[in-house]
């Protein structure tokens, strides 16, 4: 006790501090910079991941019916023809002496194009099937179908758990399972 009497008599009889002396100025921490580099390399992120998403998108595009996968939307317009035959410029000396006609080895195309062959329409792929007994549904190429709706010149006849019947106009019928 006599340590803590001690220390209040020489607190009394030391000077107090002088008045005029400007109060000491408050410490603040120092400043964290550098939180907007957190939000650039979050924007950056954002633009790829939607980036990737458009071409995503862009790849599962179907394409329009009558065109091969990866074939332009608009193709060229076909070139025209050429004229049948030129007139010949020759010189008359030329011509004086005409090979004898005679019967061609081999006949020349015919005139008239022929008719195209008939293109086999593809079938169609199978990519779910969501059964339900009362409603079965089926994802086939990107479309969402139940029984009786048609994809291209295929018609859906019947959806079961594993694989889709479909029928042609003609008839025909193909059973696809997923995956096919």
């Amino acid at each position: 006790m006599s340590l803590i009497n001690d220390a209040l008599k020489r607190a009394k009889q030391s000077p107090p501090p002088p008045a005029g002396a400007p109060p000491l100025p408050p410490v603040h921490p120092p400043a964290r910079g550098g939180g907007g580099w957190m939000l650039a390399v979050a924007a950056v992120v954002f633009l790829t991941a939607a980036g990737l998403l458009f071409m995503v998108a862009l790849a599962k595009r179907p394409t329009p019916p009558g065109h091969p996968a990866g074939a332009p939307a608009n193709p060229p317009a076909p070139a025209t023809a050429a004229p049948a035959a030129m007139p010949s410029t020759a010189p008359a000396a030329l011509s004086a002496n005409p090979a004898p006609l005679s019967a061609p080895s081999n006949p020349p195309a015919q005139a008239a194009n022929p008719a195209p062959a008939p293109v086999a329409e593809p079938l169609p792929k199978v990519q779910g099937i969501i059964f339900d007994p009362a409603h079965p549904t089926a994802i086939v190429n990107g479309q969402t179908l139940a029984v009786g709706d048609s994809v291209g010149n295929w018609q859906v006849k019947e959806i079961r758990k594993n694989s889709i019947v479909f029928q042609r106009p003609d008839g025909t019928s193909q059973t696809l399972k997923i995956g096919q």
